[in-house]
């Protein structure tokens, strides 16, 4: 991911790793009262486009049995869409290419465990709908004793390139790791970053919390979490701050299905609980310009 805009990804085409959501058959809610007014001006009618690195379970990956983008992410942008009226398409664009392709009009909006920082308000407009941190992964059993930062000072650790923990990494090594550096290990994709401390090529690797907690739920016999959660952040929905229109309608519906009680559904059903955000959290003040 982008180093000050996006949560780490996993790679892309060995997605090897399915999504195993707790509650596959919760219903979902696609209907409401009151619709929102769906936007007019779309890359294709009928449809938000939203760009996203689906290379990154349990918020989207694609499920090798159907080729389709799946999880947390990708069921919240089909509840928006829902609540408009329309349908929504996914549209796997690489992670570092996220933003530049929706100002170029590639698409509609961006979902893609962006974190929300002040560079990335600098660029667009967003729509709060979760939070999330990053994690330490460690080989089962903890070999080198990890528990936080400081103790990668002098280890060997992966980490995506160009992502929120790259820049964990590179903030370390220019502070509490200053004389003993981190030496880092960088990989175009997340998943690639994880199977080199699986083969003990590191010892440690950073990632998104929620993405750290599922490869230690996939693979427990080889990967544990060492110490809890850090530097947590609220994620958002990305949108042209040109388009204001969209941007109204993503708000509104983002606060109808937190209301209709199918936000937390969305949530429960990927083990997500904890990322769950207020309410009050949603709209995003002030708003965001092109500066």
């Amino acid at each position: 991911m982008l180093a000050v805009v996006l949560g780490g990804c996993a790679p892309t085409g060995t997605g090897a790793v399915r999504p195993t959501p707790s509650l596959s058959g919760l219903a979902i809610p696609t209907a409401t009262a009151t619709p929102v007014t769906p936007p007019t001006d779309l890359v294709r009618p009928g449809t938000i486009t939203f760009l996203s690195d689906t290379t990154y379970p349990p918020q989207e990956s694609i499920d090798p049995a159907t080729q389709k983008a799946v999880g947390f992410d990708i069921e919240i942008a089909q509840a928006i869409a829902n609540k408009m009226g329309l349908s929504a398409t996914i549209q796997t664009t690489d992670s570092t290419q996220l933003v530049g392709a929706l100002l170029a009009k590639k698409g509609d909006a961006i979902i893609s465990a962006l974190q929300i920082t002040p560079d990335l308000e600098r660029q667009v407009a967003l729509v709060a709908y979760f939070q999330a941190g990053q994690s330490i992964l460690v080989r089962k059993g903890n070999p080198s004793s990890i528990s936080s930062v400081s103790d990668l000072c002098g280890k060997k650790v992966s980490v995506q390139v160009q992502s929120p923990e790259e820049t964990t990494i590179d903030q370390a090594n220019a502070g509490i790791c200053k004389d003993n550096p981190i030496k880092k290990q960088i990989y175009p994709v997340d998943l690639q970053a994880v199977a080199i401390l699986k083969q003990g090529g590191v010892e440690a690797a950073l990632d998104d919390s929620p993405v750290a907690a599922y490869f230690v739920k996939q693979t427990p016999d080889q990967l544990d979490l060492a110490g809890a959660p850090f530097k947590i952040n609220g994620e958002g929905i990305a949108i042209d701050p040109k388009n204001g229109e969209l941007l109204k309608a993503v708000q509104q519906a983002m606060m109808a299905i937190y209301r209709d009680g199918s936000y937390r559904q969305i949530l429960n059903k990927w083990n997500l609980l904890e990322g769950e955000i207020p309410a009050s959290g949603i709209v995003i003040n002030p708003s965001p310009t092109t500066s």
